[in-house]
């Protein structure tokens, strides 16, 4: 895992810890967690994120991801739910008659949080106490 990603004009260090759930929250992704972290993979690879961590719980996900700035978290966490959701309707269409039959395979919503190498304290002292 780097720290930092070097880019054109800039460093950057930029980590995000997902969560989202399966609509309805029905306890279905121990059926499908292989193809859960292979889709999450290929989308990695795809974007060129860096998959730091992923738990996949029966309802469930957790994914700590490593982007470049010029993705916001709102298009991270649609890349990795949009594809992962329709393949796994199409894939799996048992589940999706039983618990999915409006659609969807995940929650809309979802939980992002940042992390980082420095407190806010530290920030916001820096800001404070440097002259600019």
């Amino acid at each position: 895992m780097e720290e930092y990603r070097s880019h054109a004009y800039s460093v950057s260090s930029s980590k995000y810890h997902f969560v989202w759930c399966l609509k309805y929250r029905h306890p279905v992704l121990d059926i499908v967690e292989d193809d859960v972290r292979e889709l999450f993979a290929a989308t990695a690879d795809h974007f060129g994120h860096e998959i730091l961590a992923l738990e996949v719980a029966d309802d469930h996900v957790h994914l700590f991801v490593q982007t470049d700035p010029k993705h916001s978290p709102a298009d991270v966490a649609r890349q990795f739910k949009s594809y992962s959701g329709k393949y796994l309707l199409e894939r799996y269409p048992e589940i999706r008659e039983a618990y999915f039959w409006s659609g969807g395979f995940w929650k809309v919503g979802y939980y992002v949080g940042t992390t980082g190498a420095v407190s806010e304290e530290v920030v916001e002292r820096y800001i404070e106490e440097t002259e600019h």
